[in-house]
């Protein structure tokens, strides 16, 4: 079972206007209500792949509820820590091809109800595969200093897999514990090696570095130009998508990758082939104002080539 863990959902308002004009009033055009967080996201286009999963973390109040409405109603399997606080809404504007996001902290997690969500995932076991993806709420005894870790440990000690998307303060740690996947982009690298990359090529010393720490797979993307793929001793590189669509919402790219590269895995073991799928995915959801159907994703897969670059 892939069982995705969300620390920090949220309730993702998005609102379309003409030009966003600060400190005037704003006369909204579009809004859709949707919800949020990066492993919640992986859960959703792992089921329009048809890949079962079971998703989890906090979730409270009438957000809480929303989220698992939403999910269950997508046919996602759902088994949230109730917590006392409520789900966060963040707030996501779209104006002239441009993002602004508004991103709220989340909610305090108290010691208990994290003690709660490591007792649910003592029951993860060899063959099943974790996601860990998005930010850390606020948590009380400072526990979300070393969450991920704690997290971690649960799913190791159980022989489960795990990926990574998680901030890149908790990235290094994780890595070492040797990751199905880690999907860094460019912030992240940026950040976790303190470098200033030019090119492409520059991201190829870092990928080889993450393998060399432990991962097993890194994909490194650079927005719509493409992005690199590192497993084993091999590199690949994605083209550049031309599918004759507009790019319109760049929000959950991420998210689908590594949902297209689990739903591969999960067939045939191939990570080659994984990388084309989540190459399909992430370009199939930057054309849809929400997550992208079956069939968006595998129609993708005609425009995406893969070349060996090592």
């Amino acid at each position: 079972m892939i069982y995705t863990v969300t620390l920090n959902p949220s309730i993702d308002l998005f609102v379309g206007l003409d030009q966003l004009k600060l400190g005037e009033r704003n006369d909204v055009k579009s809004e859709r209500i949707l919800p949020g967080g990066k492993a919640l996201n992986v859960s959703r286009v792992l089921s329009a792949l048809r890949i079962p999963t079971i998703a989890t973390g906090f979730v409270g109040g009438f957000q809480g509820q929303f989220i698992k409405d939403w999910l269950q109603n997508e046919d996602i399997m759902t088994d949230f820590v109730e917590m006392k606080e409520i789900n966060r809404t963040n707030i996501k504007v779209y104006e002239n091809k441009r993002e602004t996001y508004i991103s709220f902290p989340g909610p305090n997690i108290s010691s208990e109800e994290v003690d709660e969500l490591l007792y649910y995932l003592s029951r993860v076991r060899e063959g099943d595969t974790i996601i860990f993806g998005g930010s850390v709420p606020p948590m009380e005894e400072n526990m979300d200093d070393d969450i991920y870790d704690r997290l971690l440990s649960v799913a190791k000690s159980n022989g489960a897999e795990f990926v990574a998307d998680v901030p890149s303060q908790y990235l290094l740690n994780m890595v070492k514990e040797k990751p199905l996947l880690i999907k860094p982009n460019d912030d992240d690298i940026a950040k976790i090696f303190n470098v200033d990359i030019e090119t492409k090529f520059d991201y190829i010393p870092c990928g080889k570095k993450l393998l060399e720490m432990g991962a097993k797979n890194v994909i490194i993307s650079y927005g719509a130009n493409g992005s690199m793929l590192f497993t084993g001793d091999k590199i690949y590189e994605s083209n550049e998508i031309d599918d004759g669509q507009e790019v319109i919402n760049t929000n959950a790219c991420r998210d689908a990758m590594i949902a297209g590269f689990l739903a591969n895995m999960a067939k045939d073991g191939d990570p080659v082939n994984a990388y084309k799928m989540a190459v399909a995915a992430a370009s199939a959801t930057a054309r849809v104002i929400d997550l992208p159907t079956h069939d968006e994703i595998v129609n993708m897969l005609d425009y995406v080539e893969v070349e060996e670059l090592e």
